[in-house]
């Protein structure tokens, strides 16, 4: 059965999505809070041949899957459509990154998923301008609407797409983030808008005619705060009367929030970086162009960057043309391109190197999205090697006042455009300015380096077992305690080695080491289990105690992070042994073989008894 067939079977019989409070899983088992215990068919469940046994304990409903678990669990998680606690390393490590990668790592998540839709709008776009300045299609024609309906609307609705999207990042229903964003589309604003009204007044505050297609920051706030409305709305409603009142009370509170407060703070932010973009460039000098050549991706990410129209509108309707945001709009265009050529020629990831190679193109066209949240958002370096780009090559283009002499999609089909019949000099800065723009992201992209995609993961540990196949492995004690009878722990996901060879000690010390040389795997945000992976390619779980994870981490510290080298005898985890002890769990350490299958030989060495840290445990081939 698949994970996705395995998830929905699982739903249906502890009673539906319904019935599902919380959702979340630990290492071997997925673990639900219910509305009603008695809506489980357990004896169904026990019965699939994926599922290792299935409990309730401790208010939980818990089904024991083994290593797959954290799979199977993203197939419920999105067929149940809200919040739920995911008890991953990813977690930990997203806690531990500074402000700006969280906000970043945030931003990716949410316009990843929907990037297939404004890709194949994007590619649309710079093909639809090629063909325009080619003279090949007339935009007086039918054929030239169509078009721009292809390549338009996934940009006009981009609010609904991110609704979705930020709604699966924020664990919140994609429903009721629909219609909360949905407002925003309503045809009373859009209607308003375009006559020109003064907007709305509701509980004596103001609700602004807004343009909000294609707005990105008001429909992330909005989701945002939609996600903690929907918990707390949820959790005072009486259970009967939740399936009813708590969407009505969050569509009450939440659409004149977006209306209020979240739609015009977007359209604010962008207002406002366009007053201090020209400030800055009535100022600034080339310095204008350094500092907005090198942010103009930030201000992309965030959708402010609408708030640069009116002023490239206003220089070409005085001026005749425009030395500020378009010019730099063609360097950022070859910058974006020039690193997504650079991953597609580093990248070993087949998908990655394909995604990387059609962006590039569509870059050089002037549609920057897929580049931008395809690829370099979310490896990062390159994102920054656009921005070192755009800094160098936008103080070029601004110290000579490169003009560009008509609104046309930035790309190589708007070079025509850029053509100065008083100054004959300015096309060639232009193409001076893009082609600075494109290699010095391209090699600051190849120098920078990113870290590729990891798909071909267990091909390299095949890799690393064949070659050390030969060679012994040994795995020694990580604690100082008593080993025990597997068969005496109270657990039958362990005592019965579902997960794999399984040695179990009853701990005297609280202090956890590591039991060979290698790499840290994962480190649970709850402290209680840490995974190993040797230099030989053993693949090792350390499980402290029986159900602490409840304890969500209090009484353990950890002393390593994921991706940490380690060696023999490196301190791992300390915990409280007396404080776990006094809350009621059983101590128990379990020691798991998770890959013995890829083992040739293996063979425990350790008989029941007492036991030091370093002492020999197991030998492997």
């Amino acid at each position: 059965m698949s994970n996705s067939s395995l998830a929905q079977s699982i739903i249906d019989k502890i009673g539906g999505k319904e019935n599902v409070n919380r959702a979340w899983h630990c290492v071997t088992r997925l673990r639900f809070n219910l509305v009603d215990e008695d809506k489980v068919d357990i004896e169904s469940i026990k019965k699939s041949p994926e599922v290792f046994g299935a409990q309730f304990q401790n208010g939980q409903f818990q089904i024991i899957i083994g290593n797959n678990v954290s799979n199977v669990f993203k197939e419920v998680e999105g067929i149940i459509g809200q919040g739920g606690s995911v008890d991953t390393a990813d977690q930990e490590k997203e806690e531990k990154k500074n402000l700006i990668s969280r906000f970043l790592d945030m931003i990716s998540g949410v316009f990843s998923p929907v990037i297939p839709a404004i890709a194949g709008a994007g590619m649309m776009k710079g093909i639809l301008a090629l063909l325009q300045v080619m003279g090949w299609i007339s935009v007086e024609s039918d054929a030239y609407q169509v078009f721009t309906i292809i390549s338009d609307v996934a940009f006009y609705f981009l609010p609904f797409l991110l609704a979705v999207s930020a709604a699966r990042r924020f664990k919140v229903s994609e429903y009721l983030a629909l219609a909360v964003t949905g407002s925003l589309l309503y045809p009373t604003m859009t209607s308003g808008l375009a006559e020109g009204a003064n907007g709305l007044t509701f509980l004596g505050l103001t609700i602004p005619f807004n343009t909000y297609s294609a707005s990105v920051i008001p429909v992330i706030l909005a989701v945002w705060v939609l996600s903690y409305v929907y918990k707390f709305i949820n959790a005072i409603v009486p259970k009967i009367l939740r399936i009813i009142l708590t969407p009505t009370l969050v569509l009450l509170i939440m659409i004149p929030f977006t209306l209020i407060v979240a739609g015009p703070i977007g359209f604010t932010v962008g207002d406002y970086v366009g007053i201090v973009i020209g400030w800055l460039f009535a100022h600034g000098g080339a310095i204008a162009g350094v500092i907005l050549g090198g942010l103009l991706p930030m201000f992309i990410i965030t959708g402010m960057h609408y708030g640069f129209l009116p002023i490239f509108l206003q220089n070409i309707g005085k001026n005749g043309y425009d030395t500020a945001i378009l010019p730099l709009n063609f360097i950022n265009s070859l910058a974006q391109s020039g690193a997504v050529f650079a991953v597609a020629l580093r990248t070993k990831d087949k998908k990655l190197k394909s995604i990387a190679a059609s962006s590039g193109f569509s870059a050089l066209l002037g549609v920057t999205e897929p580049a931008l949240f395809g690829v370099n958002l979310k490896l990062k370096r390159p994102l920054y090697a656009t921005m070192i780009a755009g800094a160098i090559s936008g103080g070029f283009s601004v110290f000579f006042a490169v003009k560009c002499f008509g609104v046309v999609a930035q790309g190589l089909q708007a070079l025509p455009v850029y053509i100065d019949p008083a100054d004959s000099k300015n096309l060639i800065y232009a193409i001076i300015s893009v082609i600075i723009a494109f290699v010095v992201s391209f090699v600051a992209t190849l120098l920078l380096g990113f870290e590729d995609v990891k798909n071909e993961e267990e091909e390299q540990q095949d890799k690393v077992m064949e070659e050390s196949g030969s060679r012994e492995f040994e795995m020694f004690s990580p604690l100082e305690g008593n080993v025990v009878p597997l068969e005496s722990v109270p657990d039958k996901t362990f005592s019965s080695s579902l997960m794999g060879p399984t040695i179990a000690i009853q701990p005297q010390t609280g202090e956890v080491v590591a039991p060979f040389s290698g790499e840290v795997a994962v480190v649970y945000p709850t402290k209680h289990a840490i995974g190993l992976r040797s230099d030989q390619g053993v693949e090792a779980l350390i499980h402290i105690g029986l159900e602490t994870v409840n304890l969500e981490g209090k009484h353990f510290e950890t002393m390593v992070q994921q991706g940490q080298k380690v060696t023999k005898g490196s301190t791992l985890v300390t915990f409280d042994q007396e404080a776990i002890k006094g809350e009621g769990y059983n101590l128990v350490t379990l020691m798991i073989i998770t890959n013995s299958h890829e083992l040739n030989e293996m063979k425990f060495s350790r008989e029941p008894g007492s036991i030091k840290k370093g002492e020999k445990l197991l030998q492997a081939k």
